[in-house]
């Protein structure tokens, strides 16, 4: 049969071109996912701070609720007891422990390098190492030593003095020396350790230790974890993940957007291989029904179409792997030049997501090229060369049971979606446009002859004789045309779900911090943050009615979900009550008691947690501290603002800078408000919202982007299907040409029939797109319409109808080439 095989190749090759095609690009996508998978838990970053530590100790920057649970990240720096340097020590190998203090300071007029800049104590600075260049170390609380790199650009000298920006506010010191080593990503001020513990306020803990010992340092790093199980130990290259938040943040962001979207691209690939294949074994129907016709067996012919979907998807494979290797390559180079990911991520291409991505792509070949012959090798010869010749109205038990009960949850998600509240709904989303497509696509011939019951009056009245014809032939090739239909209909309701769902979320955010922004000026400032004394300077200034400090962070939700401990991540901010400036669209309860232990939670949060005011509820705050807080509000404007509002201290004790990121001035002027600090950007409300907007826009960019990736994979997909089952009636065409029928009374039956295809296409997209996305925007924005552009909808339609017509009708014109008669031998 393996002879036959390559013989059946060689002979037609036409029918497994497009499976050819929607094989090589599933591999490439796979592959460039998982390329994206591999850079992200290979990443690295070479150490420079902890150069000369052979082994950094930190807290660890995520959680999870069970041991098999997925982690959530933590978004401030999570700190570790200062005693565990005893129990360091203890641990056998352990020469030496060094406790590391970290936090952001600025200097006036000096952004630093990248804009970060970082005060430590000086007896830390060996951990470099650093080494005084000129002048001594800090002794007295007004001293500081800075590094060479910080220096030159400050143009400070020994002796001179340097405004230093930290979370108590602007001092001046005195440089008493000048460190030897410069860092690239980061500069450094070093103090004493008296005022280093002052500025770093959290008495009793430390950012990290240093450890140094002779021998392996990854066999030291492994004796470490044994005995500080509630710790992270880094040696190596890994040790710049402990420097570097942004770099855990980041692994964690692109390890996420990888996963995420390998799922779908994995789905999608699936449906449309196991879609492309089907049209091309009905084209072979003739020829499999004459193999068993003169004595091949069932067997014989389910090894002869599974080696050949193998071979097809070996050659595939081969090409897509190098292809998927280079758009990975180009996605991860786009992540970074766009500020998403830091510089340190490079792509590493690595065996196993090639091997993955061979695997799923030869495995879903083989299984589509054997289930689209499962019927003709379970049915006589002759009944498989009758259904050859016409096509069989009835479709298999076993579809039309699995079609109904994927119909069945599909409706059930639905149902529960716009039931639910909170985190339920984004669980459910993905889960109903899976099992409604794949409803759609096991239905399909019931949904298309239902389609032409409906405007086949119409049509025929149209058009007495392509509107007839289409009509007739839909009726009759119901089969054939769900095949083309379900990508299409795969196509616009993905589309439609991302699009529109980022759209509401969108809009609804930019909506609700505008309204929400009721103050005439936002202060901003650079890295660090807003000095404490802008906010008293700002109350004090003539015409000023009210003046809130907010700080935004992220923290942890610890609630019950479907009967299991869930823990999610939340935007949150800190407010300084009485809040003036902001409105949050309290629907219960009130801000002015946002203080002590209280919280106000968003209508998402609330929902999620199933809470109400008055009730209490378990948060980690953004350095993992657990605390259980008393609910004083629920507002609306969540997306806006965050989902949880705690006291502003509460945020700031617990926040790596310790300085409010923003006020809300009510009055006074812009002119006197620019000079209460360095480096201060005063922005009026249309400035701020142009600042939010842009910044979400950024966001916004990769999710767009991995969404218009597997779109173009779809369409792709879409024009394969359409041409190979136009291209299969060559027959057909020659036939109705020899009858009497004129060439442009087919090619009008064509338009007819692509318009139908489109046309229920979009409509069976928009139904499938309508309950997810109904559910999410009452979840998110409390009301049930979700934000659609119009002018995007309606291209959207218009691509998808206009993609049927182009698919259709331009193979329709090679097949109606040359004589009737030749072709219907042919």
């Amino acid at each position: 049969m393996l002879r036959l095989s390559f013989a059946m190749l060689r002979g037609r090759p036409g029918p497994l071109v497009g499976s050819f095609l929607a094989l090589l690009f599933a591999v490439a996508m796979v592959t460039s996912c998982g390329l994206l998978m591999e850079s992200a838990l290979r990443a690295h970053n070479p150490p420079e701070r902890y150069g000369a530590s052979p082994v950094v100790v930190t807290g660890k920057q995520s959680i999870s609720a069970t041991d098999n649970a997925e982690n959530v990240q933590l978004a401030e720096p999570v700190t570790l007891p200062a005693a565990l340097a005893e129990k360091l020590r203890g641990v056998p190998g352990v020469t030496g422990v060094v406790p590391e203090l970290t936090f952001p300071v600025g200097l006036a007029g000096v952004p630093g390098a990248g804009g970060r800049t970082y005060g430590h104590a000086w007896q830390s600075a060996a951990l470099t190492p650093y080494s005084l260049r000129a002048g001594r170390a800090p002794a007295a609380s007004g001293e500081v030593v800075v590094d060479a790199g910080l220096a030159a650009r400050a143009r400070l000298e020994v002796g001179g003095k340097a405004r230093v920006l930290g979370r108590d506010g602007v001092r001046d010191y005195t440089v008493t020396g000048i460190a030897a080593t410069a860092l690239a990503g980061q500069s450094s001020v070093f103090f004493t350790a008296e005022r280093a513990g002052e500025l770093f306020a959290r008495p009793g803990r430390v950012s990290a230790f240093g450890v140094s010992g002779p021998g392996d340092p990854e066999r030291l790093k492994e004796r470490i974890a044994s005995a500080l199980p509630g710790a992270a130990a880094y040696a190596g290259d890994q040790r710049g993940f402990a420097e570097d938040l942004r770099m855990l943040d980041s692994r964690e962001m692109l390890v996420a957007l990888s996963g995420g979207l390998a799922g779908v691209v994995v789905m999608v690939a699936v449906f449309v291989i196991a879609g492309t294949f089907g049209p091309a074994m009905r084209q072979r129907e003739r020829e499999i029904a004459l193999l068993r016709a003169i004595g091949a067996t069932p067997r014989q012919v389910r090894m002869m179409i599974g080696r050949e979907s193998l071979l097809v998807g070996i050659v595939a494979a081969a090409a897509g792997a190098p292809l998927g290797i280079v758009v990975g390559g180009w996605l991860l180079g786009q992540l970074v030049t766009r500020g998403m990911l830091p510089e340190a991520f490079e792509p590493i291409a690595g065996p196993i997501p090639v091997l993955a991505a061979v695997a799923v792509g030869l495995a879903a070949a083989w299984l589509a090229a054997r289930g689209s012959v499962r019927r003709a090798t379970r049915i006589r010869p002759a009944e498989a060369l009758g259904e050859a010749a016409v096509e069989r109205r009835e479709l298999g038990r076993g579809r039309v049971i699995a079609g109904l009960v994927f119909l069945a949850l599909g409706l059930g998600a639905a149902g529960l979606s716009m039931s639910a509240m909170g985190e339920t709904v984004a669980a459910t989303a993905g889960a109903i446009v899976l099992f409604l497509v794949t409803a759609v696509a096991l239905l399909g011939p019931w949904l298309v002859r239902l389609a032409a019951g409906l405007v086949g009056g119409v049509l025929r009245r149209a058009s007495r004789v392509g509107g007839y014809l289409a009509v007739a032939n839909t009726a009759t090739g119901a089969r054939r045309l769900a095949s083309v239909v379900s990508p299409l209909v795969l196509m616009i309701a993905f589309a439609a779900t991302t699009v529109f769902a980022q759209s509401t979320m969108g809009h609804a955010a930019s909506r609700q911090a505008a309204e929400g922004n009721r103050a005439d000026f936002v202060l901003e400032s650079a890295w660090p943050g807003l000095p404490p004394e802008a906010a008293r300077a700002a109350r004090a200034l003539p015409g000023v009615r009210g003046v809130t400090e907010a700080l935004g962070t992220r923290v942890v939700g610890e609630y019950e979900q479907l009967g299991e401990r869930t823990l999610t991540s939340l935007g949150a901010v800190g407010l300084a009550a009485p809040v003036h400036g902001v409105d949050l669209g309290v629907r219960a309860g009130s801000l002015d008691r946002l203080r002590g232990d209280g919280v106000a939670l968003s209508t998402f949060a609330a929902g999620s947690y199933g809470a109400e005011v008055g009730d209490r509820v378990r948060l980690r705050l953004g350095d993992g501290t657990p605390v259980t807080r008393t609910v004083v509000a629920v507002y609306e404007r969540g997306l806006g603002f965050g989902d949880v509002a705690l006291p502003y201290e509460v945020v700031r004790d617990h926040s790596g800078s310790g300085m409010s990121a923003r006020l809300f001035v009510v009055g006074g002027s812009k002119a006197r408000l620019a000079g209460l600090a360095p480096g201060l950007t005063v922005l009026d409300r249309s400035d701020a919202a142009t600042v939010r907007d842009t910044a979400r826009e950024l966001n916004d960019w990769g999710n767009m982007l991995a969404l218009g990736l597997i779109i173009v994979f779809i369409a792709i997909s879409v024009v394969n299907t359409l041409v190979m089952a136009t291209g299969s009636r060559v027959r057909e065409f020659a036939l109705l040409r020899l009858v009497g029928g004129t060439r442009r009374q087919v090619l009008g039956m064509i338009r007819w029939e692509a318009l139908l295809v489109g046309g229920i296409a979009v409509m069976t997209g928009t139904a499938i797109a309508a309950p997810t996305l109904m559910a999410l925007s009452t979840a998110v924005t409390g009301s049930p319409l979700p934000y659609v552009p119009p002018a995007v909808y309606a291209a959207m339609a218009c691509a998808t109808i206009g993609l049927a017509f182009a698919a259709t009708l331009l193979p329709a014109r090679l097949a109606l080439r040359g004589r009737p008669a030749e072709r219907i031998l042919g």
